[in-house]
């Protein structure tokens, strides 16, 4: 039987900075109960993350080639590639939680229930701009004709943002496996918006929430606005804190927010 959930931490780092140890110190706290593995380059001093974990959380770390960890783009590859989710199909579902996002509560297994292949926080539409890859453009077509044919209101999802992003693993694997063109054309566009990509095109096989459900899961842009839609209601966690609005989540961080 496969476990549940993983808790996947990307590090690269050797020093903290006071936002970053804000975001571990919460994530050890809130969700203790879970497996809690770090994802680092093979030739990182990674003191400074057992000293936090130790004595408080079961972890262990897996180490990667550095030239993933090197920039956004070796990022990228790294979570498009077959190598990091058959490390994890141990596993049902995995959260990623990078250094900048913020638990509020453990919802992880409520989340992970809800059976979908990826949620994160939802992005303002794609626009399409020149010289991008065409996000779905013309999709919307399709959507509207099946729409039509089958009397429902299917709607493109922009979820989600891939900083706090619960992924089934296995989807995902299969998604890179036998997408490996798309993968190799995907260029410098950003990985979470791979899985978004085909998501929908694949829909209803993949299951992706609404934007109003992946809200209720995670807040990226606009928190104020986006808190206001969930009548101030806390989400199960947030992403960029310190980029977006970071006066707007100062109350409801146990630190200050320094920016």
């Amino acid at each position: 039987m496969k476990n549940l959930v993983a808790v996947i931490i990307p590090i690269y780092k050797e020093k903290l900075n006071h936002n970053e140890q804000i975001s571990l110190k919460q994530c050890l706290k809130v969700l203790s109960s879970y497996p809690i593995i770090f994802i680092s380059p093979e030739n990182l001093d990674t003191s400074i993350y057992q000293h936090h974990a130790k004595d408080k959380v079961k972890f262990e770390v897996v180490n990667f080639s550095n030239d993933y960890f090197k920039n956004i783009d070796g990022y990228n590859r790294l979570m498009l590639s077959t190598l990091f989710y058959k490390k994890f199909l141990a596993y049902k579902f995995i959260l990623i939680h990078q250094l900048d996002a913020y638990v509020f509560e453990d919802e992880l297994v409520y989340w992970c229930k809800q059976g979908y292949d990826f949620i994160g926080a939802p992005h303002p539409p794609h626009e399409n701009n020149k010289n991008e890859i065409q996000f779905l453009n013309g999709y919307g077509k399709i959507v509207s004709f099946i729409n039509r044919l089958f009397n429902i209101n299917h709607k493109i999802s922009n979820v989600g943002n891939g900083g706090l992003s619960l992924r089934k693993t296995a989807t995902c694997y299969k998604l890179v496996k036998y997408f490996k063109r798309s993968v190799k054309n995907w260029g410098t566009n950003n990985e979470d918006g791979f899985f978004k990509y085909w998501a929908n095109i694949l829909y209803p096989v993949v299951k992706l929430p609404s934007d109003a459900v992946a809200l209720r899961f995670s807040i990226e842009s606009e928190p104020s606005n986006s808190l206001n839609k969930l009548d101030n209601q806390l989400p199960f966690g947030c992403h960029a804190f310190e980029k977006y609005e970071p006066i707007t989540w100062q109350p409801f961080i146990n630190e200050k927010i320094s920016h």
